[in-house]
């Protein structure tokens, strides 16, 4: 009796956490934010975002939070660059904490930059993001 009520404890957490998916990687998080910007998949690209995600500009200037003021500027920048394409040029990975070296193209005025970007990602949702350089070309 005591082995079958082991054996169904067993079974069922390894059913509980069978069923309960796991988040990607940080790293796949923003893999896929990039790819979201270049396609502008406004949905996509907000769906990455914890709805209380924070913007920093370097080296701690609060820029923005939260989900709605994000929706209006991203919807506002896909019209004026629509043929933005983010190429990530360069990641480093460390837990939760990605940093990213990026290419933007297709904006609106010709030019290209280069940007890096820190991310931190939990439970597949990018909750903080510090935008540390651009250069403009």
């Amino acid at each position: 009796m005591i082995r079958e009520c082991i054996a169904m404890l067993a079974f069922g957490v390894a059913a509980s956490a069978a069923a309960q998916p796991v988040a990607p990687s940080p790293e796949a998080v923003v893999r896929a934010y990039a790819d979201a910007a270049s396609r502008h998949d406004l949905e996509g690209f907000l769906a990455l975002y914890d709805p209380a995600v924070r913007k920093y500009k370097f080296p701690g200037e609060f820029s923005s939070e939260g989900m709605t003021h994000n929706r209006a500027a991203y919807e506002k920048s896909f019209a004026a660059n629509p043929n933005l394409k983010v190429e990530i040029l360069d990641v480093v990975a460390l837990g939760d904490k990605i940093v990213s070296h990026d290419r933007v193209t297709g904006l609106a005025d010709g030019h290209s930059a280069e940007e890096i970007t820190a991310y931190q990602v939990q439970d597949g949702k990018i909750t903080n993001i510090v935008y540390v350089a651009r250069s403009v070309r």
